[in-house]
């Protein structure tokens, strides 16, 4: 944690990933230098070698837990007046009062605002100016102003030329670009990281990235690299020059049933591997499903993803997101949202592949979603009639008469005759 450069230095101390990062990316851009430690027991080791100017570390931790590190460092001479801040996704008032009894000198709830962040840091080190060198001068961003996209120093990443932006949606944008050191092309999502930004936008940026990286199968999109600049985050992921199975179907045309139920398949393989590890995508539709050259299927885009391992407010609100034409009823009403969800949805894409359309098709959304939630399944022709008790199982308007998960689907495929 050595530092020979003049600005104040963080030890970021938590086992969530996802959090360490952001932490990192909000308070390297305001100046600071920033190390990083998963655990309690490790951080007690680098501090004893190189005491860093601030402690931030999350109180729910393996092993050694916040509390304890905070006793242990106030326990020694050398490290009791460092500042430490605490973190923790449970505020309740006897937390609070423990931390403070202890000698924490602020705490902070998760998620993290990263104004609240950075101004807990810099009041910490204007309180113990006395005991530390002076704090670097920190720098308000200023708002963002939106500019035509480009390779200009504010859009530059290390590592990375930018080729062309492909998609813009919310406060994320798209971009095809070459990874310099090894001459793979990628595509490169990225948010604003500035004083504007969204800050649920960008907590389930950072949680796409954690999730993918727990979901290593080769029909879900590979992810190549996760950082920031002074200005964006960014993910680094697999690029599918053959485009997504939404170009295949834009043509109106069905494909064969061979082809379909091949397809079919390589999905809700995506779909176990990840609700194996507790995760609902909640956004499965065509344009989510690329292809590769080998014709191989991968899932993409888990930005709305649900972990259902863990309790947070970035799923508050996004059971009622999805695609109208692929949302499964339950989703639609705001109602819990579970794999069945995904079942769902993937029923729909199997009635569109063999059929070339939708199930459920107007001119109003609202009119699609209430179609989902209040009309009978659509009947398959009579070519493919002996798929229609699949179609109904899968696009059953209760989760509870559907499949359970996308393993059920496949042992249904087996049971149908279907090569998986």
């Amino acid at each position: 944690m050595s530092n020979n450069t003049g600005k104040r230095s963080v030890l970021v101390i938590d086992d969530d990933e996802t959090t360490r990062q952001l932490v990192i990316a909000y308070l390297t851009r305001a100046g600071y230098v920033v190390n990083e430690s998963p655990g309690s027991l490790e951080a007690l080791r680098a501090i004893s070698e190189t005491p860093p100017d601030l402690v931030l570390a999350d109180i729910h931790m393996p092993g050694l837990d916040g509390f304890g590190l905070l006793s242990a460092l106030r326990a020694q001479d050398q490290t009791a007046r460092i500042p430490i801040i605490l973190m923790t996704a449970h505020a309740e008032h006897s937390v609070f009062r423990r931390a403070m009894k202890l000698g924490a000198d602020d705490f902070l709830t998760k998620p993290l605002e990263r104004e609240e962040l950075i101004d807990s840091v810099a009041a910490r080190f204007t309180r113990f100016a006395h005991l530390v060198p002076a704090a670097p001068r920190m720098q308000t961003p200023a708002p963002a102003v939106p500019q035509a996209p480009d390779n200009s120093a504010t859009m530059r990443i290390t590592d990375y030329k930018l080729v062309r932006k492909i998609a813009e949606g919310g406060m994320s944008s798209i971009y095809l670009a070459d990874q310099m050191s090894t001459g793979i092309r990628v595509v490169l999502k990225m948010i604003p990281l500035n004083r504007n930004a969204d800050q649920e936008i960008v907590n389930r940026f950072m949680q796409e990235h954690a999730l993918l990286e727990r979901l290593q199968h080769p029909n879900i999109v590979k992810i190549h690299a996760q950082g920031f600049n002074e200005d964006h985050l960014y993910i680094a992921m697999e690029y599918f020059q053959h485009g997504s199975l939404h170009d295949v179907l834009s043509t109106g045309a069905a494909l064969t049933e061979a082809q379909s139920f091949e397809y079919a398949c390589q999905i809700a393989k995506g779909l176990e591997a990840a609700h194996r590890a507790g995760i609902v995508h909640r956004d499965l539709k065509p344009d989510n499903v690329m292809i590769r050259k080998d014709h191989t299927l991968a899932l993409t885009d888990f930005g709305i993803a649900k972990d259902l391992n863990q309790s947070s407010s970035l799923t508050m609100h996004g059971d009622v997101f999805g695609t109208p034409s692929y949302v499964a009823p339950e989703q639609a009403l705001g109602e819990k949202v579970g794999p069945a969800a995904d079942v769902y949805s993937l029923g729909v894409i199997l009635f569109q592949m063999l059929t070339g359309r939708k199930p459920y098709v107007a001119n109003d959304p609202q009119n699609v979603i209430f179609q989902h939630i209040n009309s009978p399944t659509p009947k398959l022709p009579d070519d493919l009639a002996r798929w229609q008790d699949l179609i109904d199982f899968m696009m059953a308007k209760s989760p509870q008469l559907r499949p359970r998960d996308a393993s059920a689907v496949l042992a249904c495929f087996r049971a149908l005759g279907v090569e998986t």
